[in-house]
């Protein structure tokens, strides 16, 4: 059985930025539904097209299969080039009961409203800067490093992916430009939420009103089994709130998004 799953949807290019090469994409297959945000590393056609494909890719084999299988097999065509194009993923799907399927690599987020009102982030970025805030760095420190990617579609051969489960009423996905305090992003899914769309808009709206240059894409996602959306979905669920689906995330550090890792820094997107 397939289940309608309302999805609101917002991208903007960083205003530096020649092109967007963000990239977001969803599939239903057999009543499951997956999507995916790629934030390709640079703003070149190429880079585009990366991740045009890998979150095509990715939302595919993520509604088949699950989340990381959708990034294993998003990475895989790119995994013996070494100069070839990369970038961070979050790719999600929908299990019943409120839950949600979950992996990431790179520093593209999840975040999640609760039934109490609350809102949570998932995912946390691979970057040198957090690496650093977990090491008890000064946060005003560690925002220097954030750009720094630990992980990233080009790594996840050697690194693996970090998959896991999470109940949420309402599901973003989006790519590092979404830049904005944790108290208006709350505030934002509470207000808006029961229309994503708009609440979509409102929140790349917000980043560029924080002062965010990056290019911004937000998938906005109400969990059909949750309040005010529709009927379940016809899937196994779980008793765990969360509970790990594959590999850990990188056991050592690789290379960040500077210029000598062989990666030029950048966001990216395109609409699959």
């Amino acid at each position: 059985m397939t289940t309608p799953v309302q999805v609101g949807v917002a991208t903007s290019r960083g205003p530096n930025r020649p092109l967007n090469a963000d990239a977001h994409a969803r599939h239903c297959y057999r009543g499951t539904f997956a999507a995916a945000v790629v934030d390709g590393t640079g703003s070149t056609p190429e880079v585009a097209d990366f991740a045009h494909v890998a979150a095509s890719v990715a939302a595919r084999v993520a509604a088949r299969e699950t989340p990381v299988l959708g990034v294993v097999a998003a990475a895989a065509p790119y995994a013996e080039d070494e100069d070839g194009p990369s970038g961070a993923i979050v790719v999600a799907s929908v299990r019943r009961d409120g839950y949600w399927r979950i992996a990431h690599a790179g520093d593209s987020t999840a975040y999640g409203l609760r039934d109490d009102g609350t809102v949570r982030r998932f995912t946390t970025p691979h970057t040198l800067g957090e690496e650093m805030r977990q090491q008890g760095v000064p946060d005003a420190e560690a925002t220097a490093h954030d750009h720094k990617l630990r992980h990233d579609l080009g790594r996840v051969p050697l690194y693996g992916v970090e998959g896991f489960e999470a109940i949420a009423d309402l599901l973003v996905l989006a790519s590092d430009g979404l830049k904005v305090p944790h108290e208006e992003l709350e505030r934002l899914l509470a207000t808006h939420g029961h229309h994503p769309q708009r609440c979509a808009e409102e929140l790349v709206a917000a980043a560029r009103a924080h002062g965010s240059r990056d290019d911004v894409t937000v998938l906005v996602i109400p969990h059909p089994d949750r309040p005010a959306t529709t009927q379940p979905m016809d899937e196994r669920s779980d008793d765990e709130p969360r509970r790990p689906e594959g590999p850990a995330g990188p056991a050592e550090p690789a290379g960040g998004r500077e210029s000598d890792a062989g990666v030029p820094e950048g966001a990216a997107e395109v609409v699959a």
